[in-house]
């Protein structure tokens, strides 16, 4: 049998300042492999660590210059880009080059109604004022209208005016020898959708007016009314109403009254038609209808 040891203490050693310091050889000598190992072996082995770091006179060419033309310094995406398409001109409106000419007279009072709901004719209603001056410049704005391309005749316009309800109406009149008015009755009506008339001088509460336009177009023939509304002129035969009253309608016979003209009113006449004659009378003989040939003593 081993005989026990007896049991021993342990011991701890403690280095003395001198001992705990580095040793500045072995780190001088690590950092000498370390330089070695980085810098002179890849360069003596041809290895390359990382892509080359660009030159001076590569950076310099690549570099557009300041007083290069920006044209010529533009992206090449921008270069070989296509061209762009002229722009194409818009074709001018034929309206321009066929809108008929436009000649008409003063308006003709038809009739109106008072506030009392009493319908009256022709000159006892009276005039309203100022209303050619709102009229006539819509009316000519007619020749701009598309539907007036090229087109001749007759175009008899009734303007309603209704000072109760600001508003004024367009309607046909019997006189109209066009054959599809339609799309110039259109046009009047947005011309003078929306026009003031609340400062016009009037007395009664609605108007109907009369306008009859002539529409000629550049180079084409008259209609057969037109043409008849220019022998009158054209015959320059005068006559002056016999009767107390002559009754002017836009037809023959059985036509809707458009003016009561007192005895000694002067007129202008063409060729009759079965007893009734198409005169122009008014202002500067602007206004036309037809009377009947007693009223002149015919």
């Amino acid at each position: 049998m081993f005989a026990r040891k007896a049991d021993v203490p342990p011991a701890f050693q403690v280095p003395a300042p001198a001992q705990d310091r580095p040793s500045w050889v072995k780190v001088g000598v690590i950092a000498a492999v370390g330089f070695a190992v980085g810098i002179i072996w890849p360069r003596v082995t041809g290895l390359k660590l990382g892509p080359n770091a660009p030159e001076p006179g590569a950076h310099a060419s690549a570099a557009p210059a300041k007083s290069a033309d920006p044209a010529t310094s533009a992206p090449s995406a921008m270069l070989t880009a296509p061209p762009l398409p002229p722009p194409v001109p818009s074709a001018a409106p034929t309206a321009a080059s066929n809108a008929p000419t436009i000649t008409f007279g003063h308006g003709f009072v038809l009739s109106c109604k008072t506030k009392d709901g009493e319908t009256l004719k022709g000159a006892a209603c009276g005039q309203v004022g100022g209303f050619e001056g709102l009229a006539q410049p819509r009316l000519k704005k007619l020749s701009q209208c598309p539907a007036a391309d090229g087109v001749s005749g007759k175009l008899a316009v009734v303007l309603t005016v209704d000072f109760g309800s600001s508003h004024i109406g367009v309607d046909t009149g019997k006189q109209t020898t066009i054959a599809s008015p339609d799309g110039l009755y259109a046009c009047m009506r947005a011309a003078f959708q929306g026009a003031p008339i609340g400062g016009l001088e009037h007395e009664h509460q609605r108007y109907s007016i009369l306008y009859t336009l002539t529409l000629a177009a550049p180079g084409g023939a008259a209609s057969a009314a037109s043409a008849a509304a220019s022998a009158v002129a054209g015959d320059s035969k005068e006559a002056t109403v016999s009767w107390e009253t002559a009754l002017v309608r836009d037809a023959p016979r059985n036509g809707q009254i458009i003016a009561r003209l007192p005895r000694g009113t002067k007129l202008q006449l063409g060729p009759a038609k079965d007893g009734w004659y198409p005169v122009k009378f008014g202002a500067d003989f602007a206004s036309e209808g037809w009377v009947y040939r007693g009223a002149i003593g015919k």
